[in-house]
């Protein structure tokens, strides 16, 4: 019956909180989808497919904040309206409000392991080789008389424009300070050769610097040439794609750790959310809101620090360390007086 109770009452705040937070990083998605079709033609279709791509990654950051804020919010307000007092007066203690968050905690940590170490990993190859094919199918959005367009590695400038037919091209590329291609061209095409993405220029001039000399170079035709990359990651290379953690790879152990530490948080914070959520309110004013603000803050915080410095140790000692002090201040504050 507690069981039952308890879950109602989180489920009445955890859907509404996340729907909100959802909405807000939907936006937020949505607005970063779109500056994809500043080079590469899409529909609402394809606006679409993009938009599932990038779930996984939005929603692994809403699930843990929004389940610990819902499970404290909830026990706060049972408290505060005198019911969860109820319960105590009837002998049942906080150990045994503590067990039906504990099986739930453990499933959504289950969950976010399994969107952080597969489904994230998988839907970012995903969404790159949309991209990568989009361009490879000469379905570029290159507008004329507009600066700051790219193409590949170049930046476009054209003056007009007739399907895949451009005149008066101005082509730039960078390669920080030791090398710079500068080309100008009066018109060019763009062809799909077996998939090959080729940018034919005719009737222009070609300037290359490198190492404090400059080289100019009068053509008739120039072909550039970019070849889609094929599929990146699947679900049976998973192992060797987080292998490259262990390999030296700050970037991807970095990546490993902040997966790691965050898919925990549920699980170890399991003790804060009696100790944060159980009061009387005869003696205690509700600063629930407060404490999941600070315990979410200084969590990640740590985390973020950790996982620059010590990825490794980091996925280890935050979680352990987190959850021994949360189990303590729960038996000196809960536990002791409840």
């Amino acid at each position: 019956m507690i069981k039952q109770y308890i879950f109602l009452a989180i489920s009445q705040i955890f859907f509404p909180f996340f729907l909100v937070l959802f909405f807000i990083a939907s936006v937020v998605l949505l607005i970063g989808i779109a500056g994809v079709t500043l080079v590469v033609k899409m529909d609402i279709f394809d606006l679409g497919q993009l938009f599932l791509y990038s779930l996984p990654g939005t929603v692994f950051f809403i699930i843990p904040i929004t389940f610990f804020a819902s499970c404290v919010l909830g026990i706060s307000r049972l408290c505060y309206d005198y019911e969860l007092l109820v319960f105590f007066s009837l002998g049942v203690s906080p150990k045994t409000i503590l067990k039906v968050f504990v099986p739930i905690s453990i499933l959504v940590s289950i969950v976010l392991l399994m969107f952080s170490l597969v489904m994230i990993p998988l839907s970012k190859s995903a969404y790159s080789d949309f991209i990568a094919e989009k361009k490879n199918k000469v379905d570029v959005n290159i507008r004329p008389g507009e600066f700051g367009q790219k193409l590949g590695d170049w930046l476009i400038y054209v003056g007009n424009v007739s399907h895949n037919q451009y005149n008066q091209l101005v082509l730039f590329s960078s390669d920080g300070l030791a090398q710079e291609s500068f080309i100008v061209a009066n018109s060019g095409e763009v062809n799909n050769n077996n998939g090959i993405f080729e940018l034919n220029l005719y009737d222009g001039d070609a300037y290359f610097a490198e190492n404090k000399e400059i080289n100019k170079i009068d053509f008739k035709k120039m072909s550039l040439k970019n070849q889609t990359g094929t599929i990146k990651l699947s679900s049976y290379d998973l192992i060797d794609y987080w292998k490259s953690a262990f390999s030296g790879d700050s970037s991807q152990a970095r990546r490993l750790s902040q997966a790691i530490i965050t898919s925990l948080f549920p699980i170890v914070s399991v003790f804060l959310i009696p100790l944060f959520g159980i009061a009387n309110p005869r003696f205690h004013k509700n600063m629930s809101y407060v404490y999941i603000l600070l315990g979410v803050g200084i969590y990640f915080l740590i985390m973020h620090i950790t996982s620059q410095n010590i990825p490794f140790w980091g996925m280890t000692l935050l979680p352990t360390l987190w959850f021994i002090v949360s189990y303590f201040l729960y038996k000196r504050f809960i536990l002791k007086f409840y």
